[in-house]
């Protein structure tokens, strides 16, 4: 069995259509235009749902080869994949943080760094709301989620592969996993953000998408087999995502309590139909639209602090002229951080003890950074 995945184009068109709607989302609340894409947001679903697809087809394929998993590769992997604009995109910021953003503490840069921003911006509480989120690592949130699910679920499938039946084991996790993250999101009580930025209240999303993965790991052929609906549900699906990213209002909530559970099935039906040949797929495989979903992560990472330098009082624009500006703007640095640091590092091969000595020397040295200016 293959331990890589087949390209798939129209997944990274999926992709450059998510990270479009957050950053249209983010440009329009800060241009007087909060009604472009209010639903902007949900955007990061499709990227959880999406990841948890894709990592849990990887390390189900591995666990599954002769070699095994090698865990130290994986997490090389994922390092040299995340790190390197993380650690460029922070220090940046802390650099600038004097000028742009005085009122910033070390402890975002440190959450930022060390992916747990989502409970730091809870742990901030609701006084300090506007500066964790708002402020320019706040996006940061969603990528410790994601960091956070990848050593679960590294672990899941490690103590899985020591059971009779790895993937029968697997599948009950991530189903108790589903099961009990939408229970989180209608039981838990509190304050909107805790539910919003919880791993456990958004594991939901990731966690369909390892089921779509299980799923077809047993079943390969399901795809093909039912072509002919997929290539109905998919686009319903895609119209579905794109209404609630034009007309849902940031957060409502029915939402937050058992929505963003809903949410998660329609992505992994999404998904599932572009695994097979059909209008929809065509579309999100066109070579431009291919071309900002490879770069759709770094366009991710540094498109807030960017849209935050642009105020009206800096640029003179306001409404479309400067959602347009800080559209353009950020994409072109995530162009050339794209080009210049993820793809360069990501491609160099090196024994993965060199790549976490590399990771934790670049870390250290921002978070040092960090110490001393802010």
């Amino acid at each position: 069995m293959s331990r890589t995945i087949e390209y798939r184009p129209a997944l990274d068109g999926l992709r450059a259509w998510a990270v479009i709607a957050v950053v249209l989302f983010h440009a329009g609340a800060t241009s007087g235009l909060p009604g472009v894409a209010p639903g902007g947001f949900l955007g990061v679903s499709v990227f959880f749902t999406l990841s948890g697809y894709l990592v849990t087809t990887l390390l189900v394929r591995r666990s599954s080869s002769p070699a095994g998993l090698d865990l130290a590769d994986f997490w090389s992997r994922r390092l040299k994949r995340l790190a390197p604009v993380s650690i460029v995109v922070v220090g940046t910021v802390v650099l600038l943080s004097s000028a742009l953003w005085p009122g910033m503490q070390w402890q975002e840069a440190a959450a930022a760094l060390f992916g747990w921003s989502n409970w730091n911006v809870i742990a901030g509480g609701e006084d300090n709301l506007l500066r964790t989120i708002v402020g320019p690592l706040g996006p940061f949130w969603s990528l410790a989620v994601e960091e956070q699910f990848y050593v679960v679920l590294s672990t899941a499938v490690v103590i899985s592969w020591r059971t009779a039946r790895p993937i029968r084991t697997l599948s009950i996790l991530v189903a108790l996993g589903w099961v009990s993250s939408l229970l989180v999101q209608l039981l838990v009580s509190g304050p909107a953000y805790r539910l919003e930025f919880g791993t456990d209240s958004r594991g939901s999303e990731l966690l369909a998408g390892c089921g779509l993965a299980l799923l077809l790991h047993v079943r390969p052929t399901l795809p093909v087999r039912h072509a002919r609906r997929l290539r109905v549900a998919g686009p319903i699906a895609a119209i579905l995502l794109v209404g609630l990213a034009m007309t849902t209002d940031y957060d409502p909530p029915w939402l937050l309590h058992g929505g963003y559970a809903a949410i998660s099935l329609v992505n992994a039906v999404l998904i599932a139909s572009l695994l097979v040949a059909g209008p929809l797929t065509r579309f999100l495989a066109t070579r431009p639209t291919v071309m900002i979903g490879r770069l759709s992560y770094s366009w991710y990472v540094v498109h807030w602090p960017t849209i935050l330098c642009l105020t009206p009082a800096r640029t003179g624009l306001d409404g479309w002229p400067l959602l347009v500006l800080k559209v353009l703007a950020s994409l072109i640095i995530a162009v050339g951080l794209h080009v210049a640091v993820e793809q360069p590092l990501r491609s160099i091969r090196v024994a993965p003890r060199t790549t976490f000595i590399a990771w934790i020397t670049a870390t250290l040295a921002v978070l040092a950074l960090a110490l001393v200016l802010l």
